[in-house]
């Protein structure tokens, strides 16, 4: 996994350190007022989906975060974004990312773990590809579990997920929270422990 991480250097933690701190504290206020939900969750996608997004100005600030910390993210994000839906499904950050849940097969629940290798692509964005999948006894191929996913599961319009490829996009460039604030990786280093994002506020202006 290790080649295709952006190679960009972390700053200095110490200086930034009460940065990270106040971001989460930040997404935990978000999400627990509503703003991660509903039209205005994200931008509108772009006329041409094939271009990739840029933000075109400099990070405000650099935050360096661990697995646990962006878990515990994810898990409250998901727990609103899918109160209202009959399928549930769990993303987390292990030695590899793990998608979670459940598809059936001649009518009854199957659980079942895909996990993938994240990739920092040079724009920010964050790209998954499915290594391996984990589903008892059976034997299905991860591309038709992946496309009852595709079919089935509620995902952001920021997430993009293709069977045939086996892989999931997270176009960070399109994802914006209600205030404006984005975000891009720089970096995805689980073994280590290591995940790096540029965090951009918005101007006045904008």
């Amino acid at each position: 996994m290790g080649n295709e991480y952006g190679n960009k250097k972390r700053t200095v933690k110490k200086p930034l350190n009460w940065w990270k701190w106040l971001f989460i504290a930040l997404v935990a206020i978000l999400l627990g007022s509503g703003a991660y939900l509903g039209v205005k969750l994200t931008t509108p996608p772009p006329a041409d989906t094939s271009s990739e997004q840029l933000i075109k100005r400099d990070p405000t600030f650099a935050i360096n975060l661990k697995k646990s910390q962006v878990n515990a993210v994810i898990s409250y994000y998901l727990n609103h974004y899918l109160k209202d839906s009959k399928i549930k499904y769990e993303f987390d950050l292990d030695d590899q990312a793990i998608l979670k849940g459940k598809f059936k097969l001649l009518g009854y629940p199957v659980p079942f773990s895909i996990y993938f290798d994240p990739y920092v692509k040079e724009n920010g964005d964050v790209q998954l590809k499915a290594r391996r999948m984990a589903i008892g006894s059976l034997s299905v191929p991860i591309k038709t579990v992946m496309n009852y996913i595709g079919n089935s599961y509620k995902f952001p319009k920021w997430v993009v997920l293709d069977s045939k490829q086996k892989t999931i996009l997270l176009k960070l460039n399109q994802f914006k929270m209600k205030n404006g604030m984005q975000i891009k990786a720089t970096r995805i280093d689980l073994p280590n422990d290591k995940i790096d994002l540029n965090v951009y506020i918005p101007q006045f202006n904008e």
